[in-house]
C-alpha cells in the first residue's frame, strides 16, 4: 500500500465526507429496494453497508462531480453528547431513536472505512459538522479546494471561495420520488436561505430548527428571516436596531429580553466550530490505494458479491484466493450490533495474483484531474470491444440479477431499442444495459418472427422473452434509484421512451452533452464518431443489423443474437465513453458548463417536448391554398418577366434564364459546373433593384411556407396527444443554440406577413393563453456588456431606443428628431456589427453604394472603439488558442482558423467574434429554462413551458393565470444570468399573452 505523502497544498483536492449523514441516506436508499438485497444470508442486516461501499469505491477511485481527491475524510459523530448539549440541554432531544435494522450497521460502515484503507474520523465533544468545518478551513488556509459530501443545509454556512459542497442524490424530487445529484454553489445557498454563505448563520439563528430543537426567535421563519439580515447586514445590527422595527409581533419576538437571549444561543447553536483540536492531522488524510486483499476479505464475509468482483477487477486479484475476513463472518458478525467488533488487521489470504487487467489499473492511478483524464483516455483505447462476451437475458431470474448487481455498481449505462425514431409514439422493442467494460447484456422484449417487419403486422413474438410488464416491475426501480447513476447517450430519447411506460429515469448523466460541454466545434457528438474517436472502435450500425431502404426489416424483426452485439454494444461503448471523457471535465474545467448548461436541460426539454403545442388545422388548410394562389400570381409574373415558362424548382433551368438569357452579373458556378441560384446570389442581384430575382425570392419562399409548414404540419399531430410535439437537439450547434426539428418551429419567419399566418395557427386550447416571452435586443446588450461600450451600456440602463442613441451618436441627429431612415441604418449597422457584417454586405443591405457603407462603419468603429478593440483581441485569441469562450465558461473551437484559405480564415474569424455574444444568449435562456418549470411550480402556477424558438419562449396557461405567469417568466429570464455573472446591462423581456402565437410575440 503506496501512500501519497504529499502534505495538503494548492492544487490538493480534500473530500471531507459527512459520513453519519450519508449512514441514514444509504439505509432509507436500500429499504427502498428488494429486501433480500438487504441481508446477510445470517440475517444480518447489510444493506445500508453495502451502498455504503458502494458510493465509498466510487469516491476512493473516481472522486465525485468531477473532480477526484487527493485527500479524503470521512466524518463521523461519535455520540450524540456535544458541547451544545452543555450549553442547552434540549438541543435534539426530539431526535428519534433510529431504526433497529441500522443500529448493527453503524460499526460496519466504520469497518467499511478502515477495510478501504482509510480512518473514521471521530471525536468526543464535537460533531462531525464541526470536524468539517475546522479541515476545510485548515485546507483552505493551505491553499486546497475543498468539496464537502453532503446535503446537510447546516453545512451551507461554509460554502465560498474553495470550497463547494456535493449532494449525491438530491435535487428536486420527481414524479416518481427520484432525486439528482447536484453541487451545492453560492447560488444554491441563496436560493435555499435568501442570503449567501457568510450570513446563513445569522438566519438560522432567527430561524431555528425544529429537527434540532434550536429555538430561534418566535414566529420568524427561513424567509422573514433572510430579508431581516438582508436589510440590516447582521444579526447584531437587527438586535440593536429592532425597537424601531414597525411590525408589533417581529419587533417583540427581537426585542424581549429572554427572547433575545434564546436567539443569541441559537446562534452558538448552528454555528460551527472551525478550529477545533482534530485529533488526525489534515496532511495524514492522503488518499492511497486499500489493500485490495483486506478489502475484499471484509466484503466477502459481507457477502457483496458484484462488488467484491468489481474490486477484484479494478486491483487486479484473484478473489477465489482470498477468504471472508473471520472478525465479521457468522455469528461474529452480530457482535457488531452491541459495537463489539474486533477491528484488528485480519489474516487476507495469499498475496494477489499479477493483475489482470493492467490497462483498467492504470485508468485511475494517480488523484489529479489532469492525470486521471489522461489515464482514462489510453485505458479507453487500450480495451478492446468484444461482443461475444454480450449476453441475452431471456429470464426474471438473470435480470433480477442483472439488476441487483447495477445496485450495487452504482452505475449503470443504459439504451432503448423501438420501433421508430419517435419518442412519443414507438414501441419498445428491448433494453440494454452496462455495468462495466465489456459487460454488458441486452433484455429482448417484443421482437417478432415472420409477419412484414410491422410490430403488429401478424408477426408472432419470439419465444422465451420476458413479459414487457415484468421487465418494466424489474427495471423501473432500478432505473429510478437515486443512488445509483444512469449512463446514455442522447439520454432525452430514451428518458421519453421510459417515461411512456411509467418509469422516470434519474439521476443521469449524458455521454453526448459530456462530448458537447468539452468538444463544441471540434467534431460530431453522436455515438459511433465518439467511439472511434475516444475508443478507435467502429461500431455496427443499425443499417448493419435491421437493413435500408427495401431490405429494411425494422429492429423488431433483427434476430436476437445480432440485436444482442448492436444494443449491448451501444450501452458498453456508452459507459466505456463516460469513464473516459467524464474526468476531463474536471481537468479542462468544463464541469459547470455541464452540469448547469447541460444536463439539466434533457429533463427540461423532455417535459416541453412531451408538452406539444396545439394547431389549428383548418386553417393551415386555408393558408395552404391561399399560398397556392399567390405563388401561381408570382409564376405568372416570374413568366413574363422571363419571356419564358420554366420550372421554378430547377436551379439549372433558372440559371440558364439569369445568366444565359438574361446575361445577368454575378454569375458563379457550383462545383458541378452549374450556374449558382443560391439565396445570396439572388439577393444580391434583388438588391441591386432586379425585380425578376425579388419575384424569384418571394416565390421561394412562399413554397417554402406551404410545403415545410401549411402542408406539413398537420402530418406531426399526434394522435393520442392531437398536438405537435418537436424534437430539440442539444448538442446540433457551434454555440449551444438548441435546434428543432421534426418539425422545425424555429425556421418560420415572424418579420414577413406569410410567417406571421403560419404563426397564427399555433392556438390555445379554450380557457387558455399562449404567452410569448422574449428576450429583446439580447445580443447587443451582451456586446455592450462584453465589449465594454460605455454610450451603449448607458442607453440600455436608461431605457433609450438603442438605434436612435447609435444614429445620434454617428449622425449628430438629435433622437427626438430622428428620421425613420436614418434609424433604419443605424439598426442596420448595430445588428451586423454583431456578424462581422462588411461594407459590401451592408451596401447591399441598405441600397448603398459600397463606399458609403465603408464610411459608416468606419465612423461606427471611431464612435465606439471598443468594439473594434473587442473585434481584435477575440481574433487574436481566436488565432491563439483555435477557441473563444462565452462569459459562462463555455468553449467553442474553431480548428479550421488555421486554413490556408485566406476567406475561410476570415469567415472563421468573423464567426469567432459572433459566437461569445451568441454563445453567451445561449446560456442565458437554457439557464432560464432550466430554472422556469420549478419556479412555476413553487409561484403554484400551472402554465407550462411549450417551446423555445432563439431568445422567446413560449407557454400555455390558464386565462386567468396569465398576468402572473408573465411577471415570473419576466422575472426568471431577466435574472438568468445570476448568480454566475452580474451583466452590466439590464436584460430586458417583452411578453404578451394571446390566443394564438403570433398575436403573443
Amino acid at each position: 500500500m503506496t501512500l501519497t505523502h504529499k502534505p495538503v497544498g494548492p492544487g490538493s483536492h480534500v473530500f471531507l465526507v459527512d459520513g453519519s449523514s450519508f449512514v441514514f441516506r444509504a439505509y432509507f436508499q436500500s429499504i427502498r429496494q428488494d429486501a433480500k438485497y438487504n441481508y446477510r444470508s445470517d440475517r444480518l442486516p447489510t444493506g445500508a453497508v453495502r451502498l455504503f461501499c458502494t458510493k465509498l469505491l466510487q469516491f476512493v477511485r473516481e472522486g465525485a462531480a468531477g473532480a477526484t481527491p487527493t485527500h479524503l475524510a470521512i466524518i463521523f459523530d461519535k455520540s450524540e453528547n456535544s458541547f451544545r448539549k452543555e450549553i442547552y440541554p434540549e438541543y435534539k432531544a426530539h431526535r428519534s431513536e433510529p431504526p433497529e435494522d441500522l443500529v448493527p450497521q453503524f460499526p460496519l460502515m466504520r469497518a467499511a472505512v478502515r477495510a478501504f484503507g482509510l480512518t473514521p474520523i471521530e471525536q468526543d465533544i464535537y460533531e462531525a459538522d464541526d470536524l468539517i468545518a475546522t479541515y476545510a478551513a485548515q485546507a483552505r488556509e493551505k491553499g486546497a479546494d475543498v468539496l464537502i459530501v453532503s446535503a446537510d443545509k447546516d453545512l451551507m454556512q461554509l460554502i465560498g471561495p474553495g470550497v463547494t459542497m456535493y449532494d449525491p442524490a438530491s435535487g428536486t424530487a420527481g414524479a416518481k420520488g427520484s432525486r439528482e445529484e447536484r453541487l451545492i454553489n453560492e447560488a444554491e445557498v441563496v436560493d435555499y436561505f435568501g442570503v449567501t454563505p457568510d450570513k446563513v448563520v445569522d438566519v438560522q439563528a432567527l430561524a431555528g430548527d425544529s429537527t434540532d430543537n434550536v429555538p430561534g426567535a418566535k414566529g420568524i421563519g427561513i424567509k422573514t428571516a433572510a430579508q431581516l439580515i438582508n436589510e440590516y447586514g447582521d444579526l447584531d445590527s437587527l438586535l440593536e436596531k429592532a425597537p424601531g422595527i414597525k411590525q408589533p409581533k417581529r419587533r417583540e419576538a427581537l426585542t424581549d429580553p429572554q427572547a433575545v437571549a434564546l436567539i443569541r444561543l441559537s446562534k452558538k447553536l448552528v454555528e460551527l466550530v472551525r478550529d477545533a483540536p482534530v485529533e488526525t492531522k489534515l496532511d495524514d488524510l492522503g488518499l492511497h490505494q486499500p489493500d485490495p486483499n483486506k478489502l475484499v476479505a471484509f466484503l466477502q464475509a459481507m457477502e457483496f458479491t458484484t462488488i467484491t468482483r468489481r474490486v477484484g477487477d479494478l486491483y487486479g486479484v484473484d478473489i477465489h484466493d482470498i477468504e471472508p475476513d473471520p472478525h465479521y463472518v457468522g455469528a461474529a458478525g452480530w457482535r457488531a450490533r452491541n459495537g463489539e467488533v474486533d477491528h484488528a488487521a485480519a489474516p487476507a489470504g495469499p498475496k494477489p495474483k499479477e493483475p489482470r487487467a493492467p490497462a483498467a489499473d492504470k485508468a485511475t492511478e494517480g488523484f489529479s484531474p489532469a492525470t486521471l483524464a489522461g489515464a482514462r483516455k489510453a485505458a479507453a483505447l487500450a480495451e478492446k470491444i468484444d461482443r461475444s462476451t454480450y449476453e441475452t437475458v431471456m429470464s426474471v431470474e438473470r435480470l433480477e440479477e442483472w439488476v441487483a448487481d447495477a445496485f450495487e455498481a452504482g452505475i449503470v449505462a443504459l439504451d432503448t431499442e423501438t420501433t421508430s425514431l419517435d419518442p412519443l409514439s414507438c414501441d419498445l422493442v428491448g433494453v440494454s444495459l452496462a455495468l462495466g467494460p465489456g459487460r454488458a447484456c441486452y433484455i429482448p422484449l417484443q421482437h417478432r418472427e415472420g409477419g412484414n417487419g410491422d410490430l403488429f403486422g401478424g408477426a408472432d413474438l419470439v419465444a422465451g422473452q420476458i413479459p414487457l410488464e415484468t421487465a418494466i416491475e424489474k427495471l423501473k426501480p432500478l432505473f429510478e434509484d437515486d443512488a445509483v447513476l444512469k449512463v446514455a447517450q442522447n439520454m432525452k430519447y430514451d428518458l421519453l421512451v421510459l417515461s411512456r411506460y411509467g418509469i422516470e429515469v434519474a439521476p443521469m448523466d449524458d455521454t453526448m452533452l459530456i462530448s458537447y460541454a468539452l468538444d463544441t466545434g471540434r467534431n460530431n457528438h453522436g455515438l459511433d464518431e465518439l467511439a472511434q474517436k475516444h475508443l478507435g472502435h467502429e461500431n455496427i450500425t443499425f443499417a448493419q443489423v435491421a437493413g435500408s431502404g427495401r431490405t429494411f426489416i425494422g429492429f423488431a424483426r433483427v434476430p436476437l443474437d445480432k440485436a444482442t452485439e448492436y444494443a449491448a454494444e451501444d450501452a458498453d461503448v456508452s459507459l466505456r465513453l463516460w469513464r473516459a471523457l467524464k474526468p476531463r471535465l474536471a481537468a479542462e474545467g468544463k464541469t459547470a458548463v455541464y452540469e448547469t448548461l447541460e444536463r439539466p436541460m434533457v429533463t427540461t426539454l423532455a417535459h416541453m417536448e412531451r408538452r406539444g403545442i396545439t394547431i389549428d388545422r383548418h386553417m393551415l388548410s386555408r393558408l395552404s391554398g391561399e399560398f397556392a394562389q399567390d405563388m401561381a400570381r408570382l409564376e405568372a409574373d416570374i413568366f413574363d418577366l422571363a419571356g419564358a415558362s420554366f420550372n421554378l424548382g430547377s436551379p439549372k433551368q433558372l440559371g440558364d434564364i439569369l445568366f444565359g438569357k438574361m446575361g445577368l452579373p454575378g454569375a458563379k458556378k457550383t462545383a458541378t459546373g452549374a450556374w449558382s441560384t443560391s439565396a445570396s446570389v439572388l439577393e444580391d442581384l434583388a438588391a441591386e433593384g432586379n425585380e425578376f430575382c425579388r419575384r424569384i425570392l418571394d416565390w421561394r419562399q412562399l413554397s417554402k411556407l406551404k410545403s415545410t409548414y401549411a402542408d406539413a404540419l398537420p402530418g406531426f399531430v399526434n394522435k393520442e396527444t392531437g398536438r405537435v410535439h418537436t424534437c430539440y437537439s442539444l448538442a446540433a450547434t457551434t454555440t449551444g443554440r438548441l435546434s428543432s426539428s421534426e418539425p422545425n418551429l424555429q425556421n418560420i419567419p415572424v418579420r414577413n406577413e406569410a410567417g406571421r399566418k403560419i404563426r397564427k395557427a399555433f392556438v390555445a386550447p379554450p380557457g387558455r393563453v399562449l404567452i410569448s416571452a422574449d428576450y429583446s435586443q439580447i445580443e447587443l446588450r451582451l456586446l455592450a456588456h462584453i465589449a465594454d461600450i460605455p454610450q451603449l451600456k448607458k442607453a440600455f440602463a436608461d431605457g433609450v431606443d438603442i438605434h436612435a442613441m447609435t444614429a445620434s451618436e454617428m449622425f449628430g441627429v438629435p433622437v427626438k428628431d430622428m428620421p425613420p431612415e436614418v434609424r433604419r441604418r443605424a439598426k442596420a449597422i448595430n445588428f451586423g456589427i454583431i456578424y462581422g457584417i462588411s461594407a459590401f454586405g451592408l451596401a447591399n443591405q441598405l441600397s448603398i453604394p459600397r463606399e458609403e457603407a465603408g464610411a459608416y462603419i468606419k465612423r461606427y468603429f471611431e464612435r465606439f472603439p471598443g468594439i473594434r478593440d473587442y473585434m481584435d483581441a477575440t481574433k487574436k485569441t481566436v488565432r491563439e488558442k483555435m477557441c473563444v469562450t462565452t462569459i459562462f465558461g463555455r468553449a467553442l473551437h474553431f480548428p479550421r482558423i488555421a486554413s490556408a484559405n485566406a476567406s475561410d480564415r476570415a469567415f472563421y474569424e468573423r464567426a469567432a467574434i459572433n459566437a461569445p455574444i451568441q454563445g453567451a444568449a445561449a446560456d442565458i435562456i437554457r439557464r432560464a429554462m432550466v430554472r422556469m418549470d420549478a419556479a412555476l411550480v413553487e409561484a403554484d402556477l400551472s402554465a407550462q413551458m411549450l417551446l423555445q424558438v432563439h431568445d422567446e419562449l413560449v407557454f400555455e396557461a390558464p386565462e386567468a393565470e396569465a398576468e402572473a405567469t408573465i411577471a415570473l417568466a419576466r422575472r426568471v429570464m431577466e435574472d438568468a444570468p445570476l448568480p454566475a455573472v452580474q451583466l452590466t446591462v439590464p436584460l430586458q423581456v417583452d411578453a404578451r399573452a394571446a390566443k394564438n402565437w403570433d398575436e403573443a410575440h
